[in-house]
């Protein structure tokens, strides 16, 4: 966030206020045809009516796949859809919110949820409506906000999973069934795997795992038996209780060479390092299955579950919904988009053409990911899942404990210094913002 992310909340409280207000003292006697009421359009009320729908851009599997929802839409009930697309989509849509033209409904991003939830921007969704209890409640939950409203339905999920290098264990005379299922006996393997590639390849040659100095990654271990790395009040807390002892965790993977991050082997990202051969472990999204079929289609690989720490098992998942406008003229047309494109045959064309997981358990049988080994994992992984929140300032917190995480590599700071330099210019950030 800005510095002018409080003073934009009070504004937004304002318009949205003033905007209701004027709505709520229109005339009833003759509510225009978009006017947000029970119509599902299937009696042609939408028909000539306009739907504006706010959207990011994507790759072109992802443009195609909306464009085919927008068609079927469209046809189902003779209205048009006009799909907005924002090309600095938080920005822009703040401005939009700002000024009374947003989108009758559009994307929210998981971790973005708490921020926009307190706005007061989005119509208050009916659970039992939008046949909530068929989606996996963490995704439910993490578009909930502190009143218990549910503002968004979930459109898709990616989470992470465990990918291995099938030769480059087997030269090393290891198979999957080698590979620990809990990071304490990731150590005494890693460590093992490690000293083989490098008698195999050459000393630094291939990197037994990669990892990520970020905290849309490392949460589920930091945040372990402990309260979490956020206060109410949107602070961070990272030298809570237990969260300094988690960090160390992390470090001694890291300090013991059994970790190394992509640029340490002077790659771009995780999916670059093991697609070239350059490491035999990794934790990715499953948007990386369509890079090593394309890109690196001569890697032989296995995908398995993540391992569990401290007798938990964890994967993190970043998951998109949608909202309706508040102020919107057309509540009922974004309602009936939203329960198509939410559907399991809406989301049998999203997902299946985008490249994600459904959101829906229902809609992943429908689509039968259990048949592609992949996809099976990165799914049973969805429920277990920690889907990436932080606040509303996750990205102020992220950028300190990513400035400072070096240092503690390093050796000039200490787990808890770093964690306490981290948490000062994080919580200086958010006060100045206010």
């Amino acid at each position: 966030m800005k510095k002018t992310t409080k003073l934009l909340a009070l504004v937004l409280a304002l318009v949205m206020a003033l905007g209701l207000m004027l709505t709520g003292c229109g005339s009833t006697e003759n509510p225009p045809a978009g006017d947000g009421g029970d119509s599902d359009g299937s009696d042609g009320g939408f028909a000539g009516r306009t739907l504006t729908v706010g959207i990011w851009g994507g790759n072109d599997q992802e443009t195609a796949a909306i464009n085919a929802l927008k068609a079927n839409f469209e046809e189902m009930y003779g209205c048009t859809v006009e799909l907005k697309v924002y090309t600095d989509y938080n920005t822009q849509i703040q401005a939009d919110f700002i000024g009374q033209t947003a989108p009758d409904c559009f994307y929210v991003d998981g971790s973005m949820f708490p921020f926009y939830g307190s706005l007061g921007v989005m119509e208050p969704l009916d659970p039992a409506e939008y046949e909530l209890d068929k989606f996996y409640p963490n995704l439910i939950e993490a578009f909930t906000n502190a009143d218990g409203e549910v503002l968004c339905v979930p459109k898709d999920v990616s989470t992470l999973a465990t990918y291995y290098n099938i030769d480059l264990l087997e030269a090393c005379g290891y198979t999957a069934d080698d590979i620990p299922d809990n990071y304490d006996d990731y150590k005494a393997f890693l460590t093992d795997l490690q000293a083989k590639l490098d008698e195999v390849y050459g000393k630094n040659q291939i990197a037994a795992m990669t990892y990520n100095q970020d905290l849309s990654r490392n949460l589920p271990i930091l945040q372990d038996g402990n309260d979490g790395l956020v206060a109410e009040d949107g602070t961070a807390t990272l030298t809570s209780d237990g969260v300094v002892a988690n960090m160390e965790y992390i470090l001694d993977f890291v300090k013991n060479g059994l970790w190394k991050t992509p640029s340490d082997l002077g790659l771009g990202w995780n999916g670059e390092a093991f697609g070239t051969g350059k490491a035999a472990i990794m934790e990715e999204g499953n948007w990386v299955y369509g890079t090593l079929r394309t890109d690196y289609s001569d890697i032989n690989f296995g995908v398995k579950e993540m391992p569990s720490y401290n007798g938990t098992q964890y994967s993190m998942s970043y998951t998109v919904g949608y909202g309706i406008y508040a102020l919107s003229e057309n509540k009922d047309m974004a309602s009936a988009w939203i329960k198509y494109v939410t559907s399991v045959d809406g989301l049998t064309i999203w997902c299946g053409g985008a490249g994600c997981l459904p959101p829906r358990s229902d809609a992943a049988e429908a689509m039968d990911v259990e048949s592609d080994p992949v996809w099976a994992v990165h799914s049973a992984m969805t429920e277990c899942s920690l889907p990436w929140q932080l606040g509303n300032n996750a990205s102020i917190i992220n950028t300190a404990y990513q400035n400072y995480f070096p240092l503690a590599v390093s050796g000039e700071m200490t787990a808890a210094e770093f964690l306490t330099a981290a948490e000062q210019q994080a919580n200086q950030e958010i006060a100045n913002a206010g």
